[in-house]
């Protein structure tokens, strides 16, 4: 097939880049344009899968995008299916793409929707069961365009549950990864009061704002979610990883961060996306006098009460973003990916500062490329949001 951008099994962020470039480059030439992901992804690189997803979201939006292409045999078996959705992409992107641009084999010929019709219904399952999946990896997402396929854990057809009925739910699966990777038999309840307090505010932030376009429309198709994974890795490892990311190396590199016997850090990697128009776009449509750059109006969405409004059962919504920064004071590291702004925050090097509204200049967020507070670099545009939070699992005083 002509004018595929083929996702390679050893993607980076950095290649991710270069996809956009490609993607715009066919925008440009108003020209019809197809996805294919490979079997699976070689690099457990830091925030790469919901970058990946942030992509094909921007892709879905494309009015010529195309189809989806999957390698795999027309005639697999359930054993090939499975390992072909361990592939951390692979459910999301299908059930973004189920109804509009379909799943196509390598050849663009064969539908594969009857294929992976029961796997779908499976990893769905799972989900609404909040169950770990191989690998200690939990992913809980949310497909707005297909009926039934909210998630209890987060929601109801009309409401989002409060914060204590999420970390019941988290509760179980949480503590079998944790208990898996720390080697320990334990209750981990500051760690589940952290994970409640972000998967809160940030998956209420996409129940609230991710599911409509600039107008209030409702988005079809919509996906909105969070992905944990918990894993273990050497310092040295990582530090390699990020070479190109002075800032990210720093952060790994703080002895705040402690390792075990193996030179090893404890991690969960959280991350929380939507396909819908991004914070930058969403704020603009309710503010449509603002002379905010694109990256002030990311510092102000941060900012307690700089968005306030009423809604859910009344109370204050401009609060959630400040108190994501606040959980992950003194030992988390933030990546926010939207519109045409990456930025990031070190916690640890950047300790969270509670500020006043409208005191967007005091509000630390530093560009991706540039590692700069004051410089920041113009990405093409990126559907919908990500933020990829870093949360480590054993610190000590410096």
């Amino acid at each position: 097939m002509q004018n595929v951008i083929s996702i390679k099994s050893t993607s980076t962020l950095e290649d991710i880049d270069s996809y956009y470039t490609e993607l715009y480059r066919y925008i440009k030439q108003d020209a019809t344009v197809h996805v294919s992901l490979p079997k699976e992804l070689k690099k457990h690189y830091l925030g790469l899968v919901p970058a990946l997803i942030q992509l094909v979201c921007t892709w879905v939006r494309y009015e010529n995008s195309g189809k989806l292409l999957l390698s795999i045999s027309t005639n697999a078996n359930a054993d090939e299916i499975d390992e072909l959705y361990e592939n951390e992409l692979i459910y999301p992107i299908a059930a973004l793409v189920w109804n509009k641009n379909e799943v196509w084999d390598k050849s663009g010929h064969v539908n594969l929707r009857s294929l992976l019709r029961d796997k779908n219904r499976e990893v769905t399952g799972k989900m609404k069961s909040v169950k770990a999946f191989k690998g200690y990896k939990l992913p809980l997402i949310v497909s707005d365009h297909i009926a039934g396929a909210h998630l209890p854990i987060f929601e109801t057809s009309n409401d989002f549950k409060n914060e204590e009925e999420i970390k019941d739910s988290l509760r179980p699966a949480v503590n079998e990864m944790l208990n898996y990777i720390l080697s320990l038999k334990s209750e981990h309840n500051a760690v589940l009061n952290d994970l409640k307090k972000v998967t809160f505010e940030l998956m209420k932030n996409t129940f609230e704002w991710g599911r409509t376009d600039e107008d209030n429309v409702v988005l079809d198709p919509n996906l909105r979610g969070v992905l944990f994974k918990f894993y273990k890795n050497r310092r040295k490892t990582l530090v390699d990883d990020f070479q190109g990311h002075p800032g990210v190396v720093s952060y790994l590199n703080n002895k705040t961060l402690k390792e075990n016997t193996q030179g090893e850090l404890y991690f969960l990697e959280l991350s929380v996306f939507d396909s819908g128009v991004g914070l930058i776009e969403k704020y603009k449509s309710l503010n449509p006098s603002t002379n905010l750059t694109d990256v002030e109006i990311v510092k102000t969405c941060m900012i307690k009460h700089n968005t306030s409004a009423r809604g859910l059962e009344k109370e204050d919504k401009g609060i959630g973003l400040d108190r994501v920064l606040k959980t992950l004071n003194k030992k988390g590291f933030l990546r926010i990916k939207t519109g045409t702004v990456c930025l990031y925050r070190d916690l640890i090097a950047s300790n969270y500062l509670e500020l006043e509204k409208g005191d967007v200049a005091k509000m630390e967020l530093f560009d991706w490329k540039k590692e700069s507070n004051s410089k920041y670099t113009s990405f093409p545009a990126a559907t919908g949001s990500v933020i990829t939070i870093l949360y480590p699992l054993a610190t000590q005083e410096e």
